[in-house]
């Protein structure tokens, strides 16, 4: 196995999780316990915070957007179980971008972002990626709790599992030196070089994607919430049969993208990956991150890491 994961060529750390023992823990580049910005891969994360609001009962998944933004175009018929599984019918208007020209604040970003919210009634029910998702339901529950989104992370994932080398992109530099994070890069084909993705560039984008791309995590930091979120009691079982197997796209529920053996997560931006393939039980699992980016290379490292899971788990 770890012939196969280092064939890849990646540069970074990885863990593997077999059978709920740590396989392999080691670097191709960096550190095993360096963090990395997840991107994608916090969206389970903020679903999971959803959910949680779903268990008070401050909140229903047949909701309807209108209840929060009626200003958004098509809001009556956007429901919260819409905006979780990516069916909403939203989108940002061509060429617009998520977040102000210069950030502000999370307030600011929503109001920009909802006035360049569209909607298509022929999308709703059908599954459309976009960020624009996630940002609404970041604004949602910060509604419900009259907090920020960072202060409802950290009391749901930072602080009861004692996360040691997790973060937001946006903190100073030495609470995220502090978690062993490293810069991205990006490979240039004009240079033949990889080139650092200017810190400032990816906060501001970080900011932008709030609940879907602000997070930075080493891969130790990732297994423990992924097991959280899937097996711990941040969540009830029936929570996560609804919110993780509900209604909606079988292959796409709450931020994981469903197989058959195994649920899928991946990240991708400003000079990072991230990987994560986990059974339902937790107790299998692979992580692979990087801060060496290439045009191109994403989508064939995803096909592969599915391999190398799939092959994991047919050796059990």
């Amino acid at each position: 196995m770890r012939q196969a994961i280092d064939r890849l060529g990646v540069k970074g750390s990885v863990t593997v999780i077999n059978n709920g023992k740590t396989l392999l823990k080691y670097a191709t580049g960096n550190k095993p316990d360096t963090s990395y910005l997840i991107n994608s891969v916090q969206k389970s994360m903020t679903a999971t915070m959803v959910m949680r609001e779903v268990e008070k009962g401050k909140l229903s998944l047949s909701d309807t957007l209108s209840e929060f933004y009626p200003e958004v175009e098509g809001s009556d018929y956007v429901k919260i179980s819409n905006l979780l599984n990516m069916t909403s019918g939203l989108d940002l208007q061509k060429g617009k971008k998520l977040g102000t020209k210069v950030f502000i604040s999370d307030e600011a970003n929503l109001k920009h972002d909802i006035k360049y919210t569209t909607f298509d009634m022929k999308r709703l029910g059908k599954w459309h990626y976009t960020s624009i998702n996630y940002v609404l339901l970041c604004g949602i529950i910060s509604k419900i709790e009259n907090k920020s989104y960072e202060d409802l992370f950290r009391e749901t994932f930072i602080k009861p599992l004692k996360l040691q080398n997790t973060e937001f992109l946006w903190s100073d530099k030495t609470k995220l030196l502090n978690t062993n994070w490293v810069p991205g890069y990006v490979y240039s084909d004009i240079d033949q070089a990889y080139n650092r993705v200017p810190h400032e560039t990816a906060v501001k984008d970080a900011h932008d994607e709030l609940g879907a791309g602000s997070i930075v995590m080493s891969n130790h930091d990732l297994a423990k919430t992924m097991k959280y979120i899937l097996t711990g009691n941040v969540l009830s079982d029936q929570s996560r049969a609804v919110l993780f197997k509900g209604k909606g796209p079988k292959f796409y529920n709450g931020g994981f993208y469903n197989l058959s053996q195994y649920k899928v997560a991946n990240g991708a931006g400003e000079g990072y990956y991230t990987f994560m393939r986990a059974t339902p039980n937790a107790k299998n699992m692979i992580i692979i991150q990087s801060n060496h980016t290439t045009k191109g290379k994403f989508k064939l490292y995803k096909s592969e890491v599915n391999n190398i899971m799939s092959m994991m788990l047919s050796m059990e």
